[in-house]
């Protein structure tokens, strides 16, 4: 493949993904504000469970996201529904950047908010799996899982600069010019980005694997009746629900963990996320380009492993008043879930075969965010609040690692996966 497509491709089908997630979890990042402007209660608490509601609201509409666009990527190409979800995704950010608060429409406002995060997280739900599927087709036979990594790598440069954005606004606004209405800024500025990218992506080639428009309106019913299919289909919801867990802990929740449990500074907390995030972006494809060479299945179980020996010794060293400790804490995690990432989303895309490819991982995908990613937040701040122990939330990284074995273990006892046509893997 030459040089000018290959950069073409491989930057028009990741931005999307940089594009979903900067717009998704800026709300993550700019939570303590928009609590106070849309959720105004007494008790702060209070305030930022609510928000992390709504949060969790745009992760259970993904699902649905994800069987439409599955459908349109598998009945009419992967450029197609890649276009339709950018373009959606846009849309939102725009709504949010626009939206009144609760002082200027009352009770309105944060019906409306929650209104658009679930549209948000609807019109998000093909874009992540649609971009690595895109990629895994295109990809040379011998480079997939780095290719494939590139999209959580581009998704990791998402929430960096969706991180660095919040902290530039904490940084040059105050808590009145923020509260006021600065913090919509982050917002407009994602609304361009999409823009931007659905031009570039205008020029995206079709997927080498999607033969031609067809109209399978049974894409669903062949998933969930066929065993293998379903198994297949079980077993990418149980590892994005482990992965769901551990980013959403790492990545989004754990700022407003050291800031409000440990009392840091929310610019201080920022700054730590996005150091972690750069590092593990560059990691994801190091891992990715290593799987690509040795036993990816294996480095999966290990990687997943380690995740739950040291869940628990992580949050220990979270908890010291050593902030060395919890620098080294941060980093043994991203390492580790680094691994995990790269050779579970390989294994993710090559799940299906190419006829329902689009729907099923989607969907799988979508459903495990849902229930799991989308509401870490929400379960981890009350697992604190119900037990009094800032260290709980290691038994819900646990919880991960153990689903993510049984999940892999019984896959690999499966037969290998194999396109429509018989073809081992894609």
């Amino acid at each position: 493949m030459p040089k000018r497509s290959s950069f073409l491709i491989t930057i028009g089908a990741t931005i999307g993904s940089l594009c979903e997630w900067y717009n998704f979890l800026l709300y993550g990042y700019l939570a303590p504000i928009i609590s106070q402007l849309f959720f105004p209660t007494q008790n702060k608490l209070l305030s930022l469970i609510l928000t992390f509601f709504a949060f969790a609201l745009s992760f259970l509409a993904r699902p649905l996201g994800g069987l439409l666009f599955g459908w349109i990527g598998d009945n009419h190409g992967r450029q197609h529904a890649l276009l339709t979800s950018l373009a959606l995704i846009g849309a939102a950010a725009l709504g949010l950047a626009l939206l009144p608060t609760y002082q200027q429409i009352g009770i309105a406002s944060p019906i409306l908010l929650c209104t658009i995060r679930i549209f948000q997280g609807f019109s998000a739900g093909g874009e992540h799996t649609g971009s690595a599927i895109y990629l895994a087709e295109t990809a040379p036979a011998n480079r997939q899982a780095f290719w494939v990594s590139l999209v959580p790598s581009s998704t990791a440069i998402g929430i960096l600069i969706s991180s660095l954005t919040a902290l530039a606004l904490l940084k040059h606004f105050s808590s009145a010019q923020l509260l006021s209405g600065a913090w919509r800024i982050g917002y407009f500025a994602g609304f361009l980005l999409c823009l931007i990218s659905f031009c570039w992506r205008l020029f995206l080639p079709e997927s080498p694997l999607f033969q031609k428009p067809n109209d399978n309106k049974l894409v669903l019913a062949e998933l969930i009746k066929s065993q293998t299919n379903f198994k297949k289909l079980l077993f990418v919801f149980g590892l994005s629900s482990s992965w769901g867990i551990m980013y959403q802990i790492l990545f989004v929740w754990m700022p407003t963990y050291l800031s409000q449990i440990h009392l840091l500074s929310h610019a201080q907390t920022l700054s730590m996320n996005s150091i972690l995030l750069f590092i593990f972006a560059l990691l994801i494809l190091l891992t990715a380009w290593i799987a690509d060479y040795v036993n990816k299945d294996a480095l999966l179980k290990i990687s997943a492993v380690a995740l739950l020996a040291f869940a628990y010794p992580i949050f220990k060293m979270l908890n010291t008043d050593s902030l060395s400790l919890v620098y080294v804490g941060l980093g043994i995690f991203t390492l580790l879930f680094s691994i995990f990432l790269s050779t579970a989303w390989i294994n993710m895309v090559q799940a299906f075969p190419v006829n329902i490819r689009y729907t099923g991982l989607s969907l799988g995908f979508n459903l495990g965010l849902a229930f799991f990613g989308g509401t870490c937040p929400l379960v981890v701040t009350w697992l604190i609040e119900a037990t009094g122990s800032k260290t709980s939330p290691a038994w819900y990284m646990i919880f991960a690692a153990v689903m993510a074995l049984v999940c892999i273990q019984c896959y690999q006892t499966q037969p290998s996966p194999t396109t429509h046509n018989g073809d081992s893997k894609l």
